[in-house]
């Protein structure tokens, strides 16, 4: 048991004199400052994904409203449209910033020209209004 209590003293002994020794070169690691390159290197492929990701959907974006501006400025006269509210019409008069739309007999309201969904075929609108 002596033997014991003697061999655990030299291990504890040995153990903290080598734990100074470590503890130092941990606190030695610990207190180096990263470089601001090093710790940037691994978010760059993020930000890089990041910003492709914005870039096209800013592009699909702009794509869509440039389809939609030049939809709105091919209605004329006589063109049979889908309101966003869901109204069939048909265009009968083009202002400078709406459209007077016959939605039925002797029934003509005007509507801003961002309140049209879509330009529809003659005959869809038509068979929407029976």
């Amino acid at each position: 048991m002596q033997n014991f209590l003697v061999t655990l003293a030299q291990q504890t002994a040995s153990a903290a004199a080598a734990a100074p020794e470590t503890a130092a070169g941990t606190a030695a690691a610990a207190q180096q400052p990263q470089s601001f390159m090093g710790s940037l290197g691994g978010m760059v492929p993020m930000i890089v994904v990041f910003a492709v990701i914005i870039y096209l959907m800013y592009r699909s974006q702009k794509k869509e409203q440039k389809r939609r501006a030049e939809m709105i400025d091919s209605i004329k006269a006589g063109d049979q449209v889908l309101l966003v509210g869901g109204i069939f019409g048909e265009v009968v008069a083009v202002k400078e910033e709406q459209f007077v739309v016959r939605i039925a007999d002797n029934v003509r309201i005007n509507v801003v020209k961002n309140a049209v969904s879509n330009v529809v075929s003659k005959d869809a609108g038509k068979e929407e209004q029976k």
